[in-house]
């Protein structure tokens, strides 16, 4: 074992986070938020189309089937043992959904409306990831410290990671959710199920050999793809590690030949790991970040920066269509501080996930972002034509990988302007999204009482499988 990789195995195995009640409420609140951003999206197409393939793949029926008769019909030949079913716990069923396609049901579906958290450092997003993992490999005696102590360890490995790679790795094209997540979720599931010394090397090893995903598929399914396949990669390298006898390198970051050296070309050394080790820890510092609605992070600071505009020019007049009046709009950046939002005319509202002029145009001429108009299969031409009128500068001073600044100017037809900076929007680590908010995020899904059965479940059981089966009860956490 070379000596990064011992230095990584070793702070896996001797974390504690006991006394670390800032990063274990974090990592309960982004729990929490992680399965609002699963729920809502169980009833998608792309999703349930993935439930269907997964169940149909194990001879099982998949619990909470929505699609339509009709659907049904056309698929009959993919259905057998009707009479039996299988939730993605397996928990009410003697037929099981596999837990490396557990992991990527839920990887997939979590992140499928980029409704879920991200981070700076990482330039991608930790808990679709980890949380799907480890839900994956959970046992029915697990206890919520020891899921959140292997979360929190994910995480931490993430970021640093993540603050070793970036900018670099990001530009070039990868995406991180995908190429860091498996390492991330293979952190996690070793610190859960105690794997130790070279038996985690290996399965580190493992799973950095399978980084993978790259950022051209942004708009596209393909993005919320990797966020599964990283956990379900991660997950099988755990079962096949404990279920064969194969037997793979222990130095998978070795500094000359290592993945580090591999993917980014870099050195990097055991002190690079030791001196950023939960200090103060990734979920601190920088924090993540949480949405309100289900678009890219990048353009968090600019849409609150136009609600504001908006906000000051209907004043006198509330019913007024501002795109009748504006004459331009300038969306202003740090230079490079929107590379994740590659579309500047998207086509469909999928792309418009990642264009900062759609979400702009959908807060002025509504006062606030449409969440229905991401799933629109084709843009209006019409709205093509005012996103037109919006342009992107970079006038901004540089700032930080782990800062986020936008401005927004807006100029209508009679000359006047209205301006607004924002730099700590709602969900940003300096304005973390609270308990309340969860609550009006989950209540997109789920009714009033399901979420306080669901609260009451999490904040009031000591072991995760009560909860799970609380979750069951209630619609989340199904194929």
């Amino acid at each position: 074992m070379d000596l990064v990789t011992q230095t990584i195995v070793n702070y896996i195995e001797q974390t504690d986070v006991s006394n670390r009640e800032d990063l274990l409420s974090v990592a309960r609140i982004a729990f929490l938020d992680y399965l609002a951003s699963l729920a809502p999206a169980e009833s998608e197409q792309a999703v349930q189309d993935l439930a269907r393939f997964i169940g149909a793949a194990q001879n099982i029926t998949v619990n909470q089937d929505t699609s339509t008769n009709q659907n049904k019909a056309a698929n009959q030949d993919t259905y057998t043992n009707q009479d039996k079913t299988a939730n993605v716990d397996g928990y009410e069923s003697n037929l099981t959904v596999r837990r490396a396609d557990k992991a990527l049901y839920y990887g997939f579906a979590s992140h499928y409306l980029d409704f879920d958290d991200a981070q700076a450092n990482l330039a991608g997003h930790f808990s679709t990831v980890l949380y799907s993992a480890l839900l994956a490999v959970l046992e029915p005696t697990d206890r919520w410290h020891d899921f959140f102590r292997a979360y929190i360890i994910g995480a931490e490995l993430e970021g640093i990671i993540g603050s070793l790679i970036n900018p670099a790795h990001r530009t070039q094209g990868w995406h991180s959710t995908g190429t860091v997540g498996v390492i991330g979720a293979a952190a996690a599931i070793g610190a859960l199920r105690g794997l130790r010394g070279e038996s985690l090397a290996q399965l580190l090893s493992l799973a950095a050999t399978q980084s993978a995903g790259m950022f051209f598929q942004s708009g596209t399914d393909g993005k919320p793809l990797h966020a599964g396949l990283a956990a379900r990669n991660g997950v099988w390298a755990y079962e096949l590690l404990q279920h064969t006898s194969l037997q793979t390198s222990t130095k998978p970051f070795d500094p000359e030949r290592g993945w580090f050296k591999t993917i980014g070309n870099i050195t990097v050394t055991s002190n690079d790991i030791a001196s950023r080790w939960l200090a103060p820890g990734q979920l601190i510092d920088p924090g993540l970040w949480m949405k309100v609605h289900p678009y890219c992070s990048a353009a968090i600071c600019g849409a609150e920066a136009a609600e504001v505009v908006a906000h000051r020019i209907r004043c006198a007049d509330s019913d007024v269509f501002l795109w009748d009046d504006i004459k331009r709009v300038t969306v202003h950046f740090p230079p490079g501080a929107d590379a994740a939002l590659r579309y500047t005319v998207p086509t469909t509202g999928r792309e418009g996930q990642f264009s900062i002029e759609y979400i702009v145009y959908q807060v002025l001429a509504y006062g606030a972002v449409q969440d229905e108009l991401f799933k629109l299969e084709a843009i209006d031409p019409i709205v093509r034509d005012y996103m037109n009128r919006i342009e992107r500068v970079y006038d901004l001073p540089k700032v930080s990988l782990t800062e986020r600044i936008t401005k927004v100017t807006v100029t209508l037809k009679s000359g006047d302007t209205f301006t607004e900076t924002v730099n700590n929007p709602k969900g940003s680590p300096n304005n973390p999204l609270t308990l309340e908010d969860i609550r009006i995020k989950l209540g997109l899904t789920l009714k009033a009482d399901q979420i306080d059965r669901i609260i009451e479940a999490f904040t009031h059981t000591n072991e995760v499988e009560p909860f799970l089966q609380t979750l069951q009860k209630e619609g989340v956490l199904h194929v």
